[in-house]
């Protein structure tokens, strides 16, 4: 079988992997510049407000690199379960990104200190207790928003996508050396239960970590607007990684036009349907017209915040749409890489609007602590990345479906 396999540079430039320590500390460095400025110039009646602030940065920011990963994770389940060909040649990338999971997890561990160590209400108002003067609601709640059963769900969100991403890359690796398709065969039995162990975990995140910042109001569709999310963003990172990659003279024939058109597809498929999760669950709010229901939305229409929601409509969906669904551009890499970091910077508008309202009205100041944060972490992502990627070949060589990747045609 290997004789079939084109010869290609399957591995990272030199010159990336050294960067992965420059960009570990340049994360470190803003994540700290961003918690002083969030500290330093915010209100001095009332520091606690600025912790708030910083926090709810922190998350937004830990989200949009997360869901890259996560969806990253079910792409690579969810093609064993398929039996698809057409992505062996890249999926490896994709087993790259869900493998730096663990990592995250690690990242994680600030906001649940906060959570287990303090009654700080700066990220969740329900760790504050009864005592902390809590709406009727969301008293109601606190048989489940507690710190050590919000502790406990946590570990085991991480425990199983960590699970998923370990097996599926370390016996990705183990057939790079063995060659045995019989691996292939064990992976593919193993997606379906490992699926729907993924989707309940995500879902739940999202009602743990996202919403919950917000206790009183509740949605139950917003695990499926995560997924939504981590979807089109992951297929977004995949297109720009490839077309990276082959600008340095990497995977050029192992990767061809096919490829990106099909990740082009999926990208259009998943910006479509975050439009309709992001309408229908408006729209049931909207005519519902319950106080509980809509109060989310109403911190989302006021104080500067109504303008980032009518962006969204523009940015989010309506002008990647008009300028995605044609075909030319679809198996046009460079085109397809420009509108995959313009949907890159459209979901992390998106994760900012998801969390970041309910500190208060937009000022000059959040926003430049937002975007100091968001270099911060996306920086660690690419550091983590790199690490883990290190000299492992990004195509995993002796995977029996490769053959058919490399003669894939979408046809005319």
């Amino acid at each position: 079988m290997a004789a079939n396999i084109p010869n290609d540079n399957i591995t990272l430039p030199a010159s990336w992997r050294g960067l992965a320590p420059v960009l570990v500390a340049v994360g470190a460095i803003c994540v700290l510049v961003s918690l002083g400025l969030f500290y330093f110039t915010g209100s001095e009646e009332d520091p606690g407000t600025n912790f708030r602030a910083f926090f709810h940065s922190y998350l937004a920011n830990y989200m949009y690199c997360l869901s890259f990963c996560l969806g990253a994770l079910f792409f690579v389940m969810v093609q064993h379960l398929a039996r698809a060909g057409w992505s062996a040649s890249i999926r490896r990338i994709a087993e790259l990104f869900a493998f730096t999971i663990p990592w995250w997890a690690l990242l994680f561990v600030p906001i649940l200190a906060m959570v287990l160590l303090t009654d700080s209400s700066a990220l969740y108002e329900w760790n504050a207790g009864k005592e902390g003067g809590l709406p009727e609601i969301v008293e109601a709640k606190l048989g489940y928003l507690n710190p050590s059963f919000f502790t406990l769900r946590t570990i085991v969100y991480f425990a199983i996508w960590f699970v998923a991403a370990n097996v599926y890359f370390s016996l990705s690796r183990k057939q790079d050396d063995t060659g045995d398709t019989e691996i292939t065969l064990k992976l593919q039995r193993w997606a379906g239960p490992f699926i729907i162990l993924f989707a309940l975990s995500l879902n739940f995140a999202a009602f743990d970590w996202m919403m919950s910042t917000d206790a009183a109001w509740f949605s139950t569709i917003y695990g499926v607007y995560l997924f939504a999310a981590s979807m089109l963003s992951f297929f977004a990172v995949m297109i720009l990684t490839c077309h990276l990659l082959q600008r340095n003279g990497r995977i050029e024939k192992l990767v061809t036009t096919e490829h990106f058109h099909d990740m082009a597809k999926f990208q259009f498929g998943f910006l479509v349907f975050w439009g309709y999760i992001a309408f229908s669950q408006f729209m049931l709010y909207w005519y519902g017209n319950i106080p509980e229901e809509t109060l989310w939305y109403k911190h989302r229409m006021e104080h500067g915040w109504q303008y980032l929601g009518l962006l969204l409509i523009a940015l989010h969906f309506a002008i990647p749409f008009l300028g995605t669904m044609s075909r030319y551009v679809r198996r046009s890499r460079s085109l397809m890489a420009s509108w995959a970091g313009f949907i890159l910077f459209v979901h992390w508008l998106d994760m900012m609007f998801l969390i970041m309202p309910n500190v208060g009205p937009v000022s000059s100041m959040m926003i430049i602590g937002h975007l100091v944060c968001w270099v911060g972490m996306v920086s660690i992502f690419l550091a983590l990345f790199l690490l883990r990627v290190g000299e492992t070949p990004v195509v995993a060589t002796k995977d029996p479906w490769l053959p058919d990747a490399l003669a894939y045609h979408v046809g005319p």
